[in-house]
């Protein structure tokens, strides 16, 4: 039955790509993001850790509020949980969750002859799930805004 939930909830992140608004991609943390419209008072975010065996996939779920928008340029404020799949399969852990995060960020869209490709910038905390240790992540990276 968990396997079944957790393929049924992987489905449904790949099964959600084609309706995104917005693609981003963090090359240094190698995390690729697909949004909801950004526009709502509320967007919904699943950030995919790239670089990862089938041991470490880690997904990153949660809502973002978008708190002002100057120009080009959304200021956000949001958090989720940090979703290991195979958690249970590789590591022997009980629980896929692996944390939580907060995030507050930026993301601009500068650039007059491609107004649909945008600039991030996101401040993250994080802590594990037992809330015993945390670290402060920083996020650059590009974006594709659809529609």
């Amino acid at each position: 039955m968990r396997t079944f939930l957790k393929f049924s909830t992987l489905l449904l992140i790949v099964s959600y790509s084609p309706v995104a608004q917005t693609i981003s991609y963090y090359p240094f943390n190698s995390q690729l993001a697909i949004s909801s419209k950004t526009s709502a008072p509320v967007f919904f975010e699943a950030r995919i850790q790239m670089n990862s065996a089938t041991s470490l996939v880690t997904t990153e779920l949660g809502p973002q509020i978008p708190v002002s928008r100057k120009n080009n340029t959304l200021f956000y404020v949001g958090g989720g949980a940090s979703i290991g799949w195979f958690n249970d399969v590789y590591i022997r852990q009980s629980s896929n969750l692996k944390g939580y995060y907060a995030s507050f960020g930026v993301r601009s869209y500068p650039f007059e002859k491609v107004q649909k490709l945008g600039l991030n910038f996101e401040v993250t905390p994080y802590t594990d799930s037992k809330v015993q240790t945390g670290l402060l992540r920083a996020w650059l990276g590009i974006s594709y805004k659809f529609k």
